[in-house]
C-alpha cells in the first residue's frame, strides 16, 4: 500500500514538473553540428556550406533532369546543386528545364549531406512569376480548410505540449491547431509561450484529425 502511495505522489510530481516546464517554454534538441534555419534566400554557394538538415530558400532554375525520376540539377548565378523533388512537392507546378527568367523558381528545403554528396531535399517549390504555393501566412482557420499535403505558412504561438512526443498546440487569433515538430525541425531553437513564431509545413488529414507537419520554424 505504501508503495502505491509513493508511486502516486511521484506521478503527480512528474506531471506538475512537466506542465511547469512547458508553461515556461519549449527547447528543441541540439547537436554537435547544429542545423540552422535560414529564412531569407541564399545562393547555392552559401547553401553548400551549411550543416546537414539546415533549412534554406534558394531562387534559380531547374536546368536538367538527373537519373532517378525525382532528381534535378538546380542553378543560380553562384553555381549548381542537385535537388530532390518528390511527386507531392510539385503541387501541380509545371517547371521547364530552362535557364531563363520566366522559368525561375524558388525552392524551400533541407541541405542534405550523404556519402560526401550535397543536395537539397525540396519541400516546397514556387514559380517566381506565378505563385502557386502559399508563400504568405494564412490563419489556422484557413489552413484547416485546405486539402491534405497543402503547403502553408502560419504565424502564432506554441502554447502547450501534448502527450505524443512531437505534438504541440499552436494558436493564432483565429483558433488552435495541433502541430507536429520533430527533433531536427527545432534546429536548436528555444521558444517561450509568449514568443511569436512562423512555421512552414504541410496540412495533414489523418483519421478525421487535421494537424500541421512542421518542416521549418523561426521566431518573428
Amino acid at each position: 500500500m505504501r508503495g502505491y502511495t509513493f508511486l502516486s505522489i511521484f506521478i503527480l510530481l512528474l506531471l506538475f514538473t512537466t506542465v511547469y516546464v512547458h508553461g515556461q517554454g519549449f527547447t528543441g534538441p541540439g547537436t554537435s553540428t547544429q542545423p540552422v534555419m535560414v529564412s531569407q534566400p541564399v545562393t547555392i554557394s552559401e547553401a553548400k556550406n551549411y550543416p546537414h538538415d539546415s533549412w534554406v530558400v534558394i531562387t534559380g532554375n531547374i536546368v536538367s533532369v538527373l537519373p532517378g525520376g525525382r532528381h534535378f540539377m538546380f542553378r543560380d548565378s553562384s553555381g549548381e546543386i542537385p535537388i530532390e523533388i518528390g511527386p507531392k512537392e510539385w503541387r501541380g507546378l509545371s517547371a521547364a528545364t530552362s535557364d531563363t527568367a520566366e522559368n525561375r523558381v524558388e525552392i524551400c528545403g533541407e541541405v542534405k549531406i550523404e556519402r560526401g554528396q550535397i543536395f537539397i531535399k525540396v519541400h516546397a517549390i514556387t514559380s517566381v512569376a506565378k505563385s502557386n504555393v502559399r508563400r504568405n501566412a494564412v490563419t489556422i482557420n484557413e489552413a484547416q480548410n485546405l486539402p491534405h499535403d497543402s503547403w502553408v505558412v502560419l504565424t502564432g504561438n506554441i502554447v502547450f505540449s501534448l502527450p505524443p512526443p512531437h505534438d504541440y498546440t499552436f494558436r493564432d487569433s483565429s483558433g488552435e491547431i495541433t502541430i507536429d515538430i520533430g527533433p531536427k525541425e527545432w534546429r536548436g531553437l528555444s521558444v517561450g509561450v509568449s514568443d511569436r513564431v512562423e512555421i512552414s509545413g504541410e496540412v495533414k488529414r489523418e483519421r478525421g484529425q487535421v494537424f500541421i507537419k512542421v518542416h521549418a520554424m523561426r521566431k518573428i
